[in-house]
């Protein structure tokens, strides 16, 4: 209330900022205006605060700033500073904001940009902060805070928590009367979670581990929402599962480790069971807990099973509607979907999604927004978006959300975080609703005439600007939800904790992390689920036993309620595993200092590997099985053919002897025709006289079978008769006969004739009367034969039945029984029958014999008919047959030619053929193994594809080594000698490569492969640019453009390329422009039968064809995380192998140029021939393989074969020539190769000089140059070819330390050198080395190996014309770089000046700089001139971003063209310049003398007029060189390398200067007893060099070296500067020629006891380097391999 500022300190979450809201809202004529600060907040937030509610008001002479008369009169504008201590100090440490508001406070007013002092009116400032130990703040200034009372508000003590929350509690719990009573358990339950976990886990370990009592108050809030609605009741197990939920969402979430949340998990299920009782806590705590109001219309409790087969509905649903991105629903995948979703439906709700790249961040996020009827909202950042243009987004979106009431979820990534006013605008959003200065004059009156209008629609009338903005800032903070994603492997994750800590102060942090093995093991069993992998499994076998158990262990539960153990379960653990070895070797490669460039794994990558593997298996089973087709059908064809040929020869044989057997034949033919012609007329005649005889008998025949018949005729219908009666009789009338007991005689007499003619055996009743029982007894009487009655039947029924018994009539019979009339007529008629018929049997048989003996005439007759038929048939076959003989006989002699000379060409074909026909067998026999290894083949070429794009030649074979052991303790069989190369590239690709520029090394070749291959776009590292150019011949087909994100036409070319499927190559890419994102990641979308994507703000559509190739020539490039994960690297910096090969190369080209020209075509001409081969191979077997039927039969084909291989056979004659020729040719070659590899070790100790210091970079280029000036030496006319190599080592050892040594320190120049006498002399001088102790024992050793004359300091600045003359080139700028203070620009002027050539200078740090150095560096690579770019190192950002792609993309500059580089060192210069720069170190030289003479060569010669100023910038020169010179003692002259420079002691001038003229009072002449000595000494001991030491023991020397010559005497003649033997004396005169020439008098070395230091200070200084010298020189050695 007095208007004081206040400022209150406090822990986050401690309520500093509710504290104060609360009190000034309760005040009258306040309007707060709150501001978030960050680490990047400048005055300017507080100006852009004054003009939102500030007016400027003149009264008198002055101009007031006051709140603004529509804020009401007398109004005080309070500006709230959140987090006031966040803005980092500049580099003079200064925090500028702090600074501004101290002079506001303190002077009340400030500078207004037209210059006019404007007055503070009624503007108080309060602000809130964290300790300054918290990480990322910083300490207030003391002059700021002497103004502004400090109070401290602290984390409530836990009674207080409990007191505060157990009101919270009680509030919730009335609205369920049988919970009342836990109040208490609850609230000791919450306050003891939490703070176990805020015991346990601290920032330090992971900055999201910061909890404070907000955790407490979203627990009771989220607890609140779960249970407001169940008016049902709520019961204890259910009570407890919603705490123990709600306890998981805000501690268990944001752990990353997982027994960290197993430790979460146990601790809450701990305390729930030691405070809430009644509880069946199985049920209660049962996980997983999973809370959803989707399958209700309010939050319950849903099992997993029915939340995975709803979510999967709903997903096949957004993938058609919003993304087609196919998801895998596992387990973790619902945990984050429901967690998103718990909190976007709070208010305020905002989250913090941390994970890697392709995680599903944005994903869920975008589906759970579908779901819960959120509008998506992210910016199209791209190169060019500049923070205007991120505010015009954000007003755009606080207007749909504030305005037009939408609800929004704003997906904003860390990728497009393109600056830090980014952060600081969404820092400030989340905090307050609002970010201040965003809605200015017209701006904010047009939002202010929208909210008035939706104010009036939503029945609210306001009157006044302040409640309407405020009604404004709550409805965005109630609909605006924001979603951060962020990637916690970059170097990025903890800077953005502590620079913005409303992140997560304000957002619920959700740890994605990475994906765990068992989602790894969903996902790849998921898109592995319809691949074929072969019957491995049903034939039998066993996978993942053994060593292979754990990692089978770890996917297990992937595959519950299946059969384990399988191939298909091995194959998933081997993916996961692979991935995981890959990530581990990737981690541990980039973690190591002589890692360049290093790479992240990402669950996108797993997915890529995914892709690689199936599309790798299927492609491989595909040509395995056409070509096991082809092979077979060949072999078949081949034996087949070897048969024929068999049978032809056979067949041959047996012609011959057939074309005898055929001519005997037709003779015999010929005579049996004759002869069987006599024997058939013979039989004619014979046959004639039969046929007469035939028909005498035949008329005898028919006479007497007419006479029988006629008795037999008379009988017969009497039979028939009977019959008739018999089958009259029915049934009854049987049985009625039949239950007689005692038949009448004449019944029975009847019945027994009946059965005696029947062949019965017995006439007693009984069995009659079975007889007539008998089913079949009428059938059998009306079937009955006569013939089978015999002459005793027949004469005992007649005698005693028929003609015997005079009673027996029918008559009597029929009175006596109905039914046995007939049977008696029956048995009379046959008796009768029979008689006649045994009468007429003798005629019968008479009849018969006729017939036989007719019959035997009959058949004699036919018989010789037959035989006359035969022989005429014969004769005709005979004639015939004879016909045919003759036929075949001149057809065997035409098939025999033929046959013959089929026969001839087919064994011809046969034995050419003999060698394909093996390879082809080989090749069947190996087609099962090739098929039972596909799948693990299958895994390394997909790994390789997906992986080692980006690693060396040797993390590569480490690589797969450690594949290959997983593959096999897996079980998985893989083949032993794949290779990577063969397997995914043919030859004739291969010749194709590099007849287009690719290098033929492996790692070369082996990039080409992944490049044909990759699935995602490539971004290739490309340090020598011959990748680029090979890229950009191989796809000159596909009409290839060249543009790089500095292209202002970049995003018109880009849309170009994508809507008419031409290729892309970017260059210099080292940070993806964002709208490539949406590219890269190839989100389609397909809207009418049209596939489009999104670049910038319109939507683009997309050609299949169409491709992007990014590169960058930096080999040190730093890539993200989301970068890597994009894109598939492909690494083409030189290896020592492939350098080695080059190296040959260069040496055999200038050795023996027209050797190295035949090596070149011969390699080329072998490549060729063995792809014709090759070609000839395939065609044959494609040829064989194709044909239908015999391959004898097809002419054209084996016309075509024989062609095939006599080319064949002059394809492997030229082979053969080329191979001894080659041979001779690699003989000759081979003396070069020990200097190719000392080439190889050289290399290999330059690229590891970079462990010694970050200024030594060098590059292969820059090799290869040195190799090239080596070479170049003249060669002696007797000179024989091993001392020609032997004078080129030494030259180029010689090269090597003149071109390298230049750009290393003195004392680092000394371990080179020593290395390289090592290195040449395969000695390792360690008896020598060990016992040196001193340098020049070091030296002496490289002056054995070599001579005095090595370049032991390099070719440097005294070499400076030279150098820019022959070692520079229009592409490889020189960097100059010396210790601070220490200028060599003036060289280069003065060799400028002296060679008249055309220099532009321009000096770095500002931006008016830059603009100038671009333009000068386009304007000098087109005319040839000179460009000086001065003090580098005050723009390192400028030199990464610019002026690196800039040197690289100026393509065919002008020859004369140079550019020079000055800074100073400084570790923070970019790799990629220090790689393509030549360097000199140039260091001050050492001694009093050398510093001396540059301190007064910088003192300009007119300042020197003055004797008694002359006298103390003298003794001001020597102070300094001593200080300077001590420099060269740490530890013993300084305790530490203070950075005194040549600046301290001008500055020195000035202040002598200045204390002068106060003192002299403007007189020429001064007493040197009247000069401020006091003032003198204490301002150069405290300010001038006294202001950059830090101990006490140093000021005091420094104390003393200034009180001993800045005294009176030191204008005495012969006054000594030290108190040492042999110190030198101030020159009597004072003038600048008495200065000149006693500094020229000064010995070169300096004594170390003329600074102060004992006489053995030079020997412990000298003992030192030596020790150093060696120690570096060991670990190097060490380091190499030597």
């Amino acid at each position: 209330s007095s208007r004081r500022p206040l400022t209150l300190c406090g822990p986050p979450g401690s309520g500093k900022t509710m504290t104060l809201i609360s009190v000034l809202q309760s005040m009258q004529n306040v309007v707060l205006a709150n501001l978030n600060f960050s680490s990047r907040t400048t005055p300017d937030i507080i100006l852009k605060t004054f003009t939102q509610y500030c007016s400027y008001v003149r009264r008198g002479k002055d101009i007031f700033l006051e709140p603004a008369e529509n804020l009401g009169a007398q109004s005080w504008l309070v500006v709230f500073c959140d987090e006031i201590n966040l803005p980092e100090e500049d580099a003079y440490g200064t925090q500028r904001v702090i600074m501004f508001m101290r002079q506001l406070v303190e002077q009340g007013g400030f500078w207004r940009q037209d210059n006019i002092w404007v007055k503070i009116h009624r503007i108080q400032f309060v602000g809130a902060c964290n300790p300054p130990t918290d990480a990322g703040r910083f300490p207030m200034s003391s002059r700021f805070l002497r103004h502004v009372p400090l109070l401290l508000i602290d984390f409530p003590a836990k009674q207080s928590l409990f007191q505060i929350y157990r009101t919270f509690n009680g509030g919730m719990l009335k609205l369920f009367p049988n919970l009342k009573g836990e109040t208490d358990a609850l609230t000791e339950a919450m306050v003891e979670v939490y703070l176990e976990n805020q015991k346990k886990f601290t920032p330090d370990l992971s900055p999201q581990y910061f909890y404070s009592p907000r955790e407490l108050s979203r627990w009771v809030r989220g607890m609140y929402e779960a249970v407001v609605h169940m008016v049902q009741g709520l019961t204890r197990e259910e009570f407890v599962r919603i705490f123990a939920h709600e306890a998981m969402r805000l501690f268990y979430d944001r752990l990353v480790e997982e027994e960290d949340r197993d430790w979460c998990s146990n601790k809450i299920d701990e305390v729930a069971r030691k405070h809430f009782a009644g509880v069946n806590f199985d049920v209660a705590l049962a996980r997983p807990l999973f809370y959803s109001k989707w399958l209700s219309r309010e939050i319950k409790h849903v099992e997993r099973d029915e939340l995975r087969s709803f979510l999967s509905a709903r997903l096949k649903i957004f993938y058609e509607e919003e993304l087609d991105v196919p998801l895998v629903v596992f387990d973790e995948v619902l945990e984050h979907i429901l967690r998103i979703d718990r909190v976007l439906r709070q208010p305020m709700g905002h989250l913090l999604l941390v994970g890697d790249s392709g995680a599903g961040k944005t994903v869920l996020s975008k589906f759970v927004s579908w779901m819960n009827g959120l509008n998506i909202f992210q910016i199209k950042a791209h190169s060019r978006y500049s923070i205007e243009d991120f505010n015009e987004d954000l007003r755009t979106l606080m207007r749909r959300v504030g305005v037009d009431n939408e609800k929004v979820c704003f997906i904003f990534d860390e990728g497009n975080v393109l600056g830090s006013g980014f952060l600081e605008a969404m820092n400030a959003l989340l905090a307050s609703g609002e970010v201040p200065g965003l809605f200015e004059g017209d701006e904010l009156n047009s939002l202010m005439s929208a909210c008035r209008d939706s104010a009036a629609r939503d029945g609210v009338i306001l009157d006044s600007e302040e409640e309407l903005f405020k009604r404004f800032t709550s409805i965005v903070q109630r609909n605006l939800h924001v979603v951060f994603t962020m990637n916690p492997s970059g170097g990025e994750w903890k800077n953005r904790s502590t620079t913005s800590p409303a992140l997560f102060n304000r957002c619920v942090v959700d740890w994605f992390g990475t994906w765990n093995d068992k989602a790894m093991g969903e996902v790849g069993k998921e898109f592995t689920l319809k691949l074929d992998i072969g019957d491995a499994e049903s034939i039998g076998g066993t996978w993942g036993i053994g060593e292979g158990e754990h990692i089978m262990n770890r996917i297990a539960s992937v595959f519950d309620g299946v059969a384990t153990g399988g191939l298909r379960q091995a194959v998933v653990a081997a993916l996961v595993e692979i991935h995981k070895i890959t990530k581990d070797v990737a981690d541990e490669v980039g973690s190591t200092g002589n890692s360049l460039c290093r790479t992240y794994l990402s669950p996108r990558d797993y997915l890529c590997f995914i892709q690689n593997f199936v599309a790798c298996v299927n492609a491989q089973r595909a040509t395995i099985e056409d070509e096991q087709l082809h092979v077979n059908a060949g072999l078949e064809k081949l034996q087949q053919t070897k048969e024929n040929v068999a049978e032809l020869k056979a067949g041959l044989g047996a012609k011959t002897t057939e074309l005898k057997e055929k001519n005997l034949l037709a003779n015999n033919k010929l005579q049996q025709m004759v002869a069987e012609q006599n024997e058939a007329e013979k039989r004619k005649e014979e046959a004639q006289k039969m046929s007469l005889e035939v028909e005498k008998q035949q008329l005898v025949i028919n006479s007497r079978q007419e006479e029988a018949k006629r008795e037999l005729d008379m009988a017969e219908p009497a039979l028939l008769a009977a019959q008739a009666s018999v089958r009259s009789i029915k049934k009854r009338d049987l049985d009625e006969v039949r239950n007689l007991s005692r038949p009448p005689p004449n019944v029975k007499l009847t019945i027994e004739c009946v059965a005696i003619m029947m062949g019965e055996k017995s006439l007693e009743w009984k069995d009659l009367r079975k007889m007539l029982s008998r089913g079949d007894f009428i059938p059998n009487i009306l079937n009955f034969d006569a013939d089978n009655l015999t002459q005793k039947q027949i004469k005992l029924v007649q005698e005693k039945y028929l003609d015997g018994n005079p009673d027996l009539t029918t008559e009597t019979v029929t009175r006596s029984s109905i039914s046995c009339g007939p049977l008696y007529n029956w048995a009379d008629s046959q008796i009768k029958y029979s008689s006649v018929y045994n009468r007429v049997q003798p005629l019968r048989e008479e009849v018969e014999q006729l017939e036989d003996d007719a019959r035997v005439v009959k058949n004699d007759k036919e018989k010789i008919e037959k035989e006359v038929a035969t022989l005429e048939k014969s004769i005709t076959q005979y004639k015939s047959d004879y016909a045919s003989l003759i036929r075949d006989v001149e057809t065997l002699k035409t098939e025999m030619e033929v046959v013959t000379k089929k026969v001839d060409r087919a064994q011809n074909l046969l034995l050419s053929l003999g060698s394909e026909s093996d390879r082809w067998n080989k090749s069947s026999q190996g087609f099962q193994t090739l098929l039972r290894s596909l799948v693990g083949d299958g895994l390394q070429m997909a790994a390789f594809l997906t992986y080692t794009g980006s690693f060396g030649f040797k993390t590569r074979k480490l690589l797969i080594s450690k594949w290959r052991y997983a593959l096999e303790i897996l079980g998985i069989d893989f083949r032993e000698d794949l290779s990577m190369l063969d397997c995914l590239s043919k030859a004739s690709e291969r010749l194709d490569w590099q007849s287009k520029g690719l290098p033929g090394d492996q790692l070369s070749l082996e990039n080409g492969s992944i490049l044909d291959h990759s699935i995602r776009f490539p971004l290739v590292i490309d340090p020598s640019g011959q990748a680029i150019d090979f890229l950009m011949k191989k796809h000159e087909n596909q009409k290839i453009q060249r543009t790089s994100f500095l292209d202002k036409a970049f995003m018109k070319t880009l849309s170009g390329a994508v809507r008419f499927g031409t290729t892309l190559l970017v260059e210099n890419v080292e940070s993806i422009d964002p709208v490539l994102n949406p590219v890269l990641n190839r989100e389609i979308q397909r809207t009418g039968g049209r596939s489009l994507v999104r670049i910038g703000t319109e939507d683009v559509d997309y050609s299949p064809k169409f491709s992007i190739i990014l590169t960058t020539k930096n080999p040190a490039v730093k890539l993200t995380p989301d970068l890597c994960s994009r894109v598939t690297l492909v690494n083409f910096t030189v290896t020592p192998a492939s350098l080695q090969s080059q190296s040959l190369s260069q040496i055999v080209k200038s050795e023996k140029p027209d050797l190295e020209t035949q090596r070149s075509n011969l390699l080329k001409l072998q490549g060729e021939q063995n792809v014709k081969l090759r070609e000839l191979e395939e065609q044959m077997l494609a040829s064989i393989s194709a044909v239908e039927g015999s391959i004898l039969d097809d002419d054209v084909l084996v016309d075509g074969m024989e062609t095939l291989m006599k080319e064949g056979s002059q394809v492997e004659e030229q082979i053969a020539k080329s191979s001894e020729v080659m041979e001779q040719v690699q003989t000759a070659v081979s003396r070069f190769e020990p200097l190719a590899n000392v080439c190889r070790d050289l290399f290999v100790l330059i690229e590891s000089m970079r462990e010694i210091n970050f200024l030594y970079e060098f590059s292969a280029s820059l090799f290869m140059s040195i190799l090239e000036k080596a070479l170049l030496t003249t060669r002696g006319e007797d000179e024989s070819d091993q001392d020609r190599i032997n004078s080129i080592k030494l030259q180029l050892f010689t090269e090597v330390g003149a071109r390298v040594g230049r750009a290393l320190q003195m004392e680092d120049k000394i371990v080179f050198a020593l290395l390289l006498a090592r290195l040449y002399s395969g000695n390792d001088y360690d008896d020598v080395v060990e016992k040196a102790s001193s340098t020049t024992d070091l030296i002496d050793v490289i002056s054995e190996v070599f001579d005095d004359t090595f370049p032991l300091e390099g070719r440097g600045l005294d070499s400076l014309k030279s150098i820019t003359a022959h070692e520079l080139s229009e592409s490889v700028p020189l960097m100059l770089c010396s210790a601070p203070g220490h200028d060599v620009s003036e060289r280069v002027e003065s060799m400028a000046r002296e060679l008249n050539k055309e220099l532009s200078s321009v000096a770095m740090g500002s931006s008016e700089g830059f603009d100038t150095a671009e333009k000068f560096l386009s304007s000098a690579s087109k005319r040839g001139t000179w460009v000086m770019l001065k003090n580098c190192h005050l723009c390192i950002d400028w030199l990464q971003e610019v002026l690196v792609k800039k040197l690289q993309s100026l393509h065919a500059s002008h020859k004369e063209y140079r550019v020079f580089i000055t800074s100073e060192i400084n570790p923070k210069l970019p790799t990629a310049l220090l790689r393509i720069s030549d360097k000199i170190v140039a260091e001050a030289p050492s001694g009093i003398k050398a510093s001396i003479s540059r301190f007064f060569s910088s003192i300009a010669v007119d300042r020197l007029n003055n004797p008694i100023r002359n006298r103390l910038y003298l003794v001001l020169g020597w102070v300094y060189a001593c200080v300077a010179e001590r420099l060269r003692f740490v530890p013993i002259g300084w305790s530490e390398k203070y950075e005194f420079t040549e600046s301290d002691a001008i500055h020195g001038l000035e202040v002598i200067d200045s204390l002068i003229e106060q003192a002299s009072s403007g007189r020429q002449q001064l007493d040197p007893e009247r000069l401020p000595w006091d003032a003198i000494r204490a301002t150069l001991c405290k300010g001038v060099f006294g202001g950059r030491i830090t101990d006490n023991v140093d000021q005091a020397i420094l104390d003393k070296l200034v009180a001993r010559v800045f005294v009176t005497n030191c204008f005495d003649v012969n006054f000594q500067l030290a108190d040492a033997d042999g110190s030198p004396t101030l020159p009597e005169g004072s003038s600048s020629d008495d200065i000149f020439a006693w500094i020229d008098s000064l010995p070169p070395h300096t004594p170390p006891t003329w600074i102060g230091l004992g006489s053995d200070a030079e020997e412990a200084r000298e003992l030192r380097i030596t020790k150093s010298v060696v120690e570096k020189a060991s670990t190097l050695a060490q380091f190499v391999g030597m």
